[in-house]
């Protein structure tokens, strides 16, 4: 499905590998092998140890939203997905991610209960989505 909206590049090997990922429906964090931290995003060195001894680790795609905005004017080419919901979730494995909530901006609040949306992703068009899960 091709889109005239900006799509991620990478600009590392780590992030092209992540967006790879992320593309095929696997979203992962890093789990560095020498201190155990998990992290995101990837990069070359562990944040916490500076080992650069770390493997992508699929993760189930559930989290808590820790804080959320609805973007009520967003530039032209998002106009006509307004209202947008952007929130920070913070996965069950420990790592924060920024993502879309699909959700109309009355139903977030922090504290949701989130699953990423993996249908929506596809190669050309490959977004951090999430759904809230009922309560």
């Amino acid at each position: 499905m091709p889109t005239n909206k900006p799509i991620p590049t990478s600009t590392t090997e780590y992030e092209h590998q992540y967006w790879q990922r992320v593309a095929n429906g696997d979203v992962c964090i890093a789990h560095c092998q020498a201190c155990d931290h998990v992290y995101h995003p990837p990069r070359r060195y562990c944040p916490d140890c500076y080992s650069d001894e770390w493997e992508f680790e699929s993760i189930a795609g559930t989290g808590t939203v820790y804080g959320y905005t609805s973007i009520h004017r967003p530039t032209q080419r998002f106009a006509s997905d307004a209202p947008i919901v952007s929130a920070i979730i913070t996965l069950d494995e420990g790592p924060r991610l920024m993502g879309r909530v699909a959700c109309d901006s009355e139903a977030i609040a922090a504290g949701r209960r989130v699953r990423l949306d993996t249908s929506r992703l596809s190669s050309d068009n490959v977004r951090l989505t999430f759904k809230l899960l009922p309560k």
